[in-house]
């Protein structure tokens, strides 16, 4: 196809070439084309084929507003050619297909629609059972819009930015980069977001005027120049806004370009403000095979000749409900194109100038009347209008057919950030009704089109987003509100939701082939409301999200439906574009936390494991099982780096009453000196986190959490205070303060060579804590306890001297044989004594009492309003419910593996953690079964995938396993 290359508003570059593979064959295409219009150029008009029927489906949008051009790009399926830029070397091919998109054996489906009404897989082949299993296979082969590889690898550089700023803009039009410039005037920092891979908008390609007598192109273009020399305003193009969060939470993603580092980069954006300028997309008009190739939105034909140079075709029809269409047809017929006749829904209200225009040029214009049924097979070959009461019908010739019902604002934005929506019976729109705190619309999706009028929108909504962003802009607001009322408001809309058809093959949805047969079939069923006809009839659920049936699906069931008097949008969903997991992954950096001690761990051979935010050293060797570590700690001496663990001082006059309200047990008892070990549950009364909790002074307590939850204790204590008043204060020291465990037999012998205090049991007993010195300079808080069952210290040290502290202690144990112990060892020491770890021993099921915890539940401190209290006491009337119990191999030489099932008929429990057990030759564990199954002596049936059907035995035994008096860690 020849291009028009020598157009003013072109956004590509005709002398750089590009190639692409489509059918075996090299496919040219030239700088700036997007996949979609290089087949374009090169004669392609069938791209896909449609879900249900296999329709064969054409470019009918170049903003990816629905699946029309869904293709495998490079291996991967489901890729949006029409706004995929072109890249030499890409591989395409069609999908959904048997043969070729152009002859789709499976076409004949088409014809079988009758055999599919709303819902008919809810309602057949269901009877009798055994029929559904062969029939769904069958559907799911017959459907479908790509096949993913499982083998497939995904290429390329995924970046991920966190990005902060005072005023965020989504959209870059007239009307957001006019947003972008006002609010830059404070001084504040600015975020432009623009979906397209350049700024303008629908300025972008249009070559009507201003008032002032400037090609809107042009005026995007200057106003895209200040942008770019605006130096507090930062610029992504090609960039989805993609979900909408709490206290204006942005997220995005921007597709790279050829001179990028990155393919594309997921952006978060947290910001002060929002400016939503994302403007209209256009309402498609629903009548007879409304989808068929040929048939385009009026700004998919103007931007393929105005931004690609592609006449969109020969002889062209016009269907239109809005003076847009007018301007393209005038446009369109000035570039080379055959018009045989506009068709206008309207019976008044054009723009004079453009009717004028028309007449000039002797295009018929026909107001009143509206394309009713779109001729020919695999594309247009005529078309039938109709006058909107269906009285009248005249056919024309042609092979594009520009259709559209009229403009529908983007309001995905406000709806993600929770607005409130209505129809707005003047515009037609659905436009918020209550604002997000600190958004603000503006431009064409409030209802305006004058280019003045919408500049003025954009204006003033940036100052507005200023000055709720801090900066003082109230005189300047308020000249921007005069001046904004003195141009023409919000136009009157065109209400047509469907030609006068019966709608067999007037498709509301292309993504899911539903035609608005399909949506009268749900609601004679009883379905009347739009967001449960969505579900039921599939509309807006497919690749487009919503794009393509979002506004004129609630448009037509407030019309036929009489119990509906005002249309009610549906819900909206992040993402609003879709993309690739890898971009939501990022580099996938190997992202961590080290401890004080890291370096010295990998110096004394330990093997690492990321454990939460942590990489920490779970072996000391190549043997897993971890025998020496263990044996070590039971019969001397070992260290272990705890420095994970979440340490945090409360202090202040309410201090006391936040311990009370999110620990169960009563922290009134905390005693100066001694250690009290609880734990935390949620609203369920599922246990969250344990840790021990020391008593500093009056009001003043240091305790520690799990490593897990360290990174969320701080709010969920704030969460559950919020309402309180109390006055305290919260510091999360879990960073500036290292842990090292020394356990074992000879622990006191070489803590003692280190320090100058009485370590005997009458002056430093089990679950006591002193307060030292090591050298007159390192100052220890140290915690008598007994995690791994033996004696037990735990030092906690500031992190810049934990080092020096680890050093003296390696120094002081080497006559002990002193060696370091890991992450596996501490688990399997704890787990011969029954220590729990949340997490392993427990789920989002189990509550404190499950887990044989409801000792540490002091039911008598109501006033304290304990989280998780109520839950609890509900919990002690309940039966069945999953208990903790100790189980034991009937082979010691087979202990099963963690998450191991427990079975008769059905699943009854788990195993949560079992290993076997140097300390006492047995293979032992515990378990989380079915009550029933709890009692001391029941033999339970455990299943692993990898025993070929034979299953293993164990015995529910007494705990702890080892030591059980506790004599060893008391000692």
């Amino acid at each position: 196809m020849n291009r028009l290359n020598q157009l003013p508003t072109l956004r590509i570059t005709p002398s750089e070439k590009r190639s692409l593979n489509y059918r075996g064959k090299t496919v040219q295409g030239v700088a700036g084309d997007t996949v979609a219009t290089a087949l374009f150029a090169n004669g392609v008009r069938v791209f896909a084929r449609s879900l249900k029927y296999h329709r064969p489906r054409g470019l009918y949008s170049l903003d990816g507003e629905c699946s029309n051009t869904c293709m495998d790009v490079n291996g991967v399926p489901n890729v949006r050619t029409e706004n995929t830029l072109l890249k030499d070397g890409m591989i395409v091919k069609e999908q959904n297909v048997k043969g070729s998109a152009d002859r789709d054996w499976l076409s004949f489906i088409d014809k079988l629609d009758w055999m599919m009404p709303a819902g008919f897989y809810y309602k057949t082949m269901h009877k009798p059972a055994s029929i559904w299993p062969v029939a769904m296979k069958q559907i799911r082969k017959a459907a479908g819009i790509g096949v993913i590889s499982a083998d497939y690898q995904m290429k390329g550089q995924y970046d991920e930015m966190f990005v902060k700023a005072e005023v965020t803009v989504i959209g870059g039009g007239a009307a957001g980069m006019t947003a972008a410039l006002a609010a830059a005037e404070s001084g504040q920092r600015v975020v432009l977001l623009e979906s397209r891979p350049h700024l303008g908008g629908c300025f972008d390609y249009r070559v009507s005027t201003t008032a002032e007598g400037t090609p809107l192109y042009q005026r995007a273009r200057e106003l895209a120049r200040k942008v770019a020399q605006t130096g507090n305003i930062r610029t992504f193009t090609h960039t989805s806004m993609v979900g909408a969060y709490n206290n204006n939470l942005i997220t995005a993603f921007q597709v790279g370009g050829p001179s990028d580092a990155f393919t594309e980069r997921y952006i978060e954006i947290r910001s002060d403000s929002v400016v939503v300028a994302t403007g209209c997309i256009e309402r498609p008009l629903i009548f007879d095979h409304n989808e068929r190739p040929g048939v385009m939105q009026v700004g998919c034909a103007h931007r393929m000749a105005r931004t690609y140079g592609l006449l969109p075709g020969s002889e062209a029809v016009f269907s239109v409900g809005h003076d847009l269409g007018l301007e393209a047809a005038v446009d369109l017929f000035d570039l080379g194109l055959k018009i045989n006749c506009v068709a206008d829904i309207r019976e008044d209200g054009q723009n004079p100038e453009l009717m004028l225009a028309l007449a000039e040029r002797k295009i018929p214009v026909l107001k009143g009347w509206v394309a009713a049924k779109a001729h020919g097979g695999k594309k247009v070959e005529k078309v039938t209008l109709s006058t909107v009461e269906g009285t009248v019908k005249r056919q024309f010739p042609c092979d594009l057919l520009v259709a559209s019902a009229g403009l529908t604002p983007v309001t995905g934005p406000f709806i993600l950030a929770q607005a409130k929506m209505g129809y707005d019976s003047h515009t037609g729109y659905f436009l918020p009704t209550a604002l997000p705190e600190r958004m603000f619309p503006a431009g064409r999706l409030t209802g305006v089109n004058n280019p003045a009028a919408i500049e003025a929108s954009g204006r003033l909504a940036g100052l507005k987003a200023a000055t709720a962003a801090g900066a003082d802009m109230g005189n300047l607001v308020v000249a921007a509100e005069k001046a904004a009322a003195a141009l023409p408001g919000p136009e009157r809309g065109c209400k047509l939701v469907t030609a006068p058809v019966k709608g067999r093959k007037s498709f509301i949805c292309f993504d899911e082939d539903t035609t608005i047969k399909n949506i009268k079939q749900a609601i004679e069923m009883g379905f009347d409301v739009p967001e449960l006809i969505k579900r039921f009839t599939s509309a807006g659920t497919g690749p487009g999200q919503g794009g393509i049936p979002g506004h004129n699906l609630p448009l037509f069931v407030a019309k036929y439906t009489a119990s509906i008097n005002t249309p009610v949008p549906t819900t909206v969903r992040p993402p609003l574009v879709p993309t690739f997991l890898a971009t939501y992954a990022g580099y996938n950096h190997h992202m961590f936390k080290h401890t004080p001690l890291h370096d010295s761990q990998i110096k004394d051979g330990g093997i690492f494991r990321n454990i939460g935010v942590w990489q920490r050293a779970r072996y000391f060797s190549e043997d897993f099982d971890c025998k020496e570590e263990i044996l070590n700690v039971r019969n001397n001496v070992g260290l272990l780096d705890g420095s994970t663990l979440g340490k945090f001082r409360i202090h202040g006059p309410d201090a006391l009453k936040a311990l009370q309200r999110v620990y169960v047990s009563d922290m009134s008892k905390v005693k100066e000196g001694r250690i009290k070990y609880s734990a935390m549950c949620n609203d369920d009364g599922c246990v969250i986190d344990d840790g021990v909790v020391v008593k500093l002074g009056e009001n003043d307590y240091y305790f520690t959490t799990s490593s897990a939850r360290a990174g969320q204790t701080v709010e969920w204590i704030r969460y559950h205070t919020r309402f309180d008043g109390w006055d305290f204060a919260l510091v999360n020291l879990t960073d500036t303060l290292g842990v090292i465990n020394i356990s074992g037999p000879n622990a006191r012998k070489v803590l003692a060579k280190v320090v100058d205090v009485d370590l005997s049991t009458e002056a430093f007993p089990f679950s006591g804590y002193q307060e030292f010195s090591i050298q007159d300079t390192i100052s220890v808080r140290a915690m008598r306890l007994g995690f791994v069952g033996e004696l037990s210290y735990e030092l906690h040290v500031p992190a810049s001297y934990t080092q020096a502290v680890w050093d003296m202690l390696k120094e002081a144990g080497a006559e002990f044989g002193i060696r370091n112990f890991g992450v596996e060892a501490q688990n399997v020491l704890r787990m011969e004594k029954c220590h729990v770890i949340l997490g392993s021993e427990s789920e989002q099921r189990t509550n404190l009492l499950d887990l044989g915890l409801g000792f540490l539940w002091d039911r008598k401190k109501a006033e304290a309003k304990t989280v998780g209290a109520v839950a609890l006491r509900q919990a002690e009337k309940e039966v069945g419910r999953l208990k903790l119990v100790g189980i034991r191999m009937e082979d010691d030489n087979r202990p099963a593996r963690d998450g191991a099932l427990i079975v008769d008929n059905k699943v009854r429990g788990y195993v949560a953690t079992m290993r076997k057990s140097f300390s006492t030759g047995q293979a032992v564990g515990m378990a989380l079964v079915e009550s029933q199954l709890a009692d001391i002596g029941t033999r339970l049936e455990i299943f692993e995938d990898e025993c070929n059907g034979v299953r293993l035995y164990a015995r529910v035994v007494k705990m702890p396993f080892y030591d059980p008096k506790g004599e060893r860690m008391k000692s």
